[in-house]
């Protein structure tokens, strides 16, 4: 292992697992919250490719819990600003930024370029949709979010039999604006890099077919079987 990761060797992690990850291509829709967590630690444990959607621009109110931005980048699209990021953080991985909103054309193009989906959105139909089409084209999805002070993450695979659009047909079209505790996106968005990293690098236990739940309001983790 190179300097640069030389701190990620740990038991059951090493040379073999790093050359996995830099071989690996992930897709992340949304570079808001969740994504400000999840792309840096991603980029900085050495995922070869990060592909990044986002149709958005960097605003004032984001900056309590999207710690990728700064507030001299108001006004500016998030994933321009947040692959400029990504890069100086580590220049030895490639990083493809589209400025565009995720929908079913767009996503079948980028999905098929990648081996994992890591859904960073805030969006319950464009979540259902990355579902359905990760399931349509063998993809794990990493499915996350983040509301008030408490979050959920969970890995559907292929071999899971069941996908997020699947167990949870009966959400709601259109998400109620809701506060987040500004940690919150962080904690769930950095279990999202790291199932990301398990998965692709074969080290350790997962969240395949199971759904955590963090409530930091008492401080308790919670796993499910699916």
């Amino acid at each position: 292992m190179t300097e640069r990761y030389s701190r990620s060797a740990i038991e059951g992690f090493g040379a073999e697992q790093q050359k996995r990850l830099s071989e690996a291509t992930v897709f992340v829709a949304g570079c808001g919250g969740l994504g400000s967590a999840a792309l840096q630690y991603m980029a900085a444990a050495g995922i070869g490719t990060l592909i990044i959607a986002d149709h958005d621009k960097v605003s004032l109110s984001n900056l309590q819990r999207q710690v990728l931005y700064t507030t001299d980048q108001i006004g500016m699209p998030k994933a321009e600003c947040a692959a400029a990021r990504l890069a100086a953080i580590n220049p030895e991985i490639e990083i493809v930024a589209h400025t565009m909103a995720v929908d079913g054309d767009n996503f079948a193009r980028l999905a098929a370029l990648a081996d994992m989906v890591v859904d960073c959105t805030d969006n319950y139909p464009v979540r259902g949709m990355l579902s359905k089409m990760c399931k349509a084209h063998g993809k794990p999805f990493i499915y996350a979010s983040a509301e008030e002070m408490g979050g959920q993450v969970a890995l559907f695979t292929p071999s899971c039999g069941v996908y997020y659009h699947e167990l949870f047909a009966s959400t709601p079209q259109q998400k109620p604006a809701v506060g987040v505790m500004s940690p919150m996106p962080g904690i769930i968005g950095s279990i999202e890099a790291a199932e990301a990293i398990k998965y692709l690098s074969g080290t350790g236990q997962t969240l395949e077919g199971r759904l955590l739940i963090v409530d930091m309001r008492e401080l308790s983790f919670r796993i499910f079987d699916l």
